[in-house]
């Protein structure tokens, strides 16, 4: 009983002295964190925003016809030229006016058939459509050589590549795109006024549907006139006089 009396007061005194060392330890760690700055991360700015805004502005403006009817144009660029290489080349090789005695029937003709420039001051385009989502332009083109004969055409901008879809004839025409632009409808296959209608698709150009469109275009009795879109995948066309439904 003596003995653990006596070295009670040993114990404390140990006590306020652990508690005071604690405290000086805590004092030195409290401040040494707030000494150091904490770290900044830079996060690189997403380049998103800036594609999104690129492909914005790149589809912004629809697509519109020049006051001369030779270019095809937005935001003040070219699109697309009538003397294009594809539509030149198509003109020179497959719409049989640079052929045979057609090359020499007019004295112009083979300056036509050979230079750009005469054939860029001979050739305009008729009408251009544009798609919903401006991506997609049909056309029609004309030439003061056997005019009024035209021929019809599409141009994709997402490959900037350009689709001749029938032959060089009167009554060709581009009508239209479908409500979202999945699909066009033209005239075309026409013969002595009475034509067919040619649906396809606006990305493949595969065919959906032809309307009124015999093996041989001679064997036509009546003329097919495009009317609506109901949907994407339904037209409404008359048949000479009768109203008909066509879905694809």
């Amino acid at each position: 009983m003596f003995m653990n009396q006596k070295r009670f007061p040993n114990t404390v005194v140990i006590i306020p002295i652990l508690v005071i060392i604690a405290s000086v330890i805590g004092y030195f760690v409290f401040f040494q964190k707030q000494e150091i700055a904490p770290a900044i991360t830079n996060t690189p700015t997403s380049n998103n925003s800036q594609n999104t805004q690129t492909t914005a502005n790149s589809v912004s403006g629809a697509p519109s016809l020049s006051s001369d009817k030779k270019s095809i144009v937005v935001d003040g660029k070219i699109l697309l030229a009538v003397d294009n290489n594809v539509i030149f080349n198509w003109f020179k090789t497959e719409s049989q006016l640079c052929d045979g005695y057609n090359l020499t029937s007019a004295p112009d003709r083979k300056m036509f058939c050979e230079n750009k420039i005469s054939f860029k001051s001979k050739t305009r385009f008729t009408l251009i459509v544009v798609s919903p989502d401006k991506m997609k332009i049909g056309f029609t083109i004309e030439s003061d050589t056997l005019s009024p004969d035209k021929v019809v055409g599409i141009f994709l901008r997402s490959t900037n590549k350009v689709n001749l879809l029938t032959n060089y004839y009167l009554g060709n025409e581009f009508i239209s795109f479908s409500p979202s632009g999945t699909n066009f409808v033209y005239q075309g296959g026409c013969f002595e006024g009475m034509c067919g209608l040619f649906i396809k698709n606006s990305e493949t150009l595969t065919n959906k549907a032809s309307l009124n469109n015999p093996e041989f275009a001679d064997a036509r009795g009546q003329n097919a006139t495009f009317v609506s879109w109901i949907s994407d995948n339904q037209v409404e066309y008359k048949l000479g006089t009768e109203l008909k439904r066509e879905s694809f």
